[in-house]
């Protein structure tokens, strides 16, 4: 059976190979060539570099591994990119975190998150109007990435996700520091000249309490007086951000010439004379800013009200109603309340035989009370009528061991000196500072010291 089989297919092969032979036989001598061109449309589809594997067993046959070109990926293979956007909100008064990130569509779980993380001294819950909050969520699921809060020019406090929790860090810009000098003479006020020459209200108030030691500036001030400012100047990006310090200052005040250095030891900075002598004195000469005298010590002025000659004992600073009045020096309140014609009334004892009385107050400070101490400048009352007063004013009273004196003219007792140690350091420096000072002086300027001088 086999053998019939095997010639069966030997005769179909021979039958085969001769058709084939025929064919050749009359097939034409040239052949034309004819290219066909087949295209086929591909679709590039851009994967993240996965690559798909086929898995193989013993009894399979070995599978190419590799990109799969125009096949659908894996849905465990995509890889997430998100859209982030990036918003702002201005803190206003009354805001918390919570109300202004649950507006913008921040879920609970992340505001407590981030909330988590706000370590001591819990800056997002001290957040004042005026500072910026900006954060980048995402913006098909509203989950929140990071939070900046921006508390000024110079200090933002960043919240970055990690592993599902917020890690927060401070970034601090350092600005550049120029020094800057101006000079003014006033011929009408402090304020309008100061102004006038470039210098910021802060910076002419700051120098006012350089000073205030020896000059009243309700006063002393007259036409022609003259002043110069070495200070620091802040800039950021460019722009300028606001003052520094007040390196050095000068102030001709009625032929007089004061002259004040900022010095730092390890009890703090502080203004000194070139001789190094504290600019700082045991107490104020005014406990009211620029203002007026409207009545002098006087031991036998008439009384505006009685009519009678009474003697004044103190001076009488006019000022509006509810102007500050600060303690002339440290010292304890050993009264605070009302008596007789004074109305309103506070005495703080100084030691060493000095007291202080202010009168005719309009109201006191929260701050202050009967037994408690207070610092030289602090606020513990404000100006008013009280009393037998035919107007707003301060009446301020100096007494040295129980004997009144005049609060103008009396000596001021200086502060503690400089220690020796930092003495030996500070003179040279207060002598490079003060040239620095004089190098930029106007000629008008350096003729009005030369007059003085001579």
């Amino acid at each position: 059976m086999a053998r019939t089989n095997l010639s069966k297919h030997l005769l179909l092969l021979a039958a085969t190979t001769s058709i084939v032979a025929l064919l050749v036989g009359f097939a034409p001598s040239e052949v034309e060539e004819t290219t066909i061109k087949l295209e086929v449309p591909l679709q590039i589809i851009s994967i993240d570099e996965e690559i798909v594997k086929t898995q193989v067993t013993d009894t399979e046959a070995p599978a190419v591994i590799g990109t799969q070109i125009g096949l659908p990926t894996p849905s465990g293979l995509v890889k997430h990119d998100p859209s982030y956007i990036t918003q702002q909100a201005s803190v206003k008064s009354g805001d918390s975190l919570s109300k202004i990130l649950s507006s913008h569509g921040i879920s609970n779980q992340d505001i407590y998150r981030v909330s988590s993380a706000d370590k001591k001294p819990k800056e997002l819950t001290r957040m004042r109007p005026g500072q910026q909050l900006e954060f980048v969520k995402d913006k098909n699921t509203d989950e929140l990435i990071s939070l900046k809060l921006i508390k000024n020019q110079l200090e933002t406090i960043a919240f970055e996700k990690t592993d599902g929790k917020f890690v927060s860090s401070k970034v601090v810009r350092e600005p550049e520091t120029v020094n800057v000098y101006k000079e003014a003479t006033i011929s009408n006020s402090l304020f309008l000249d100061g102004l006038k020459a470039g210098i910021s209200q802060s910076m002419l108030i700051e120098m006012a309490n350089i000073f205030g030691w020896d000059i009243d500036f309700a006063l002393d001030l007259r036409n022609g007086d003259t002043f110069s400012l070495l200070f620091e100047e802040k800039y950021l990006d460019g722009q300028s951000i606001g003052f520094g310090n007040i390196l050095a200052a000068q102030f001709v005040n009625n032929g007089r010439v004061y002259q004040a250095i900022r010095y730092e030891t390890n009890k703090g900075a502080h203004y000194y004379t070139p001789d190094g002598l504290s600019m700082r004195k045991t107490f104020l000469r005014t406990p009211v800013d620029f203002t007026r005298i409207s009545s002098k010590f006087n031991p036998n002025r008439l009384h505006p009200i009685f009519k009678t000659t009474r003697p004044h004992r103190g001076v009488d600073y006019a000022a509006s109603k509810g102007t500050p009045v600060k303690a002339s020096g440290d010292g304890k309140v050993i009264f605070k309340g009302k008596q007789n014609g004074y109305g309103n009334v506070v005495i703080l004892d100084h030691g060493r035989g000095y007291t202080t009385l202010y009168a005719h107050l309009n109201g006191f400070s929260r701050k202050i009370k009967r037994g408690g101490r207070v610092k030289q400048g602090q606020t513990i009352a404000f100006v008013g009528q009280t009393g037998y007063a035919t107007g707003p004013h301060l009446h301020y009273e100096f007494r040295i061991n129980g004997t009144h004196k005049n609060p103008v003219t009396v000596k001021l007792p200086n502060d503690e000196p400089m220690a020796k140690k930092d003495l030996k350091d500070y003179l040279p420096y207060a002598q490079t500072m003060a040239s620095a000072l004089e190098s930029y002086h106007s000629p008008d300027y350096m003729q009005k010291l030369a007059s003085i001088k001579r």
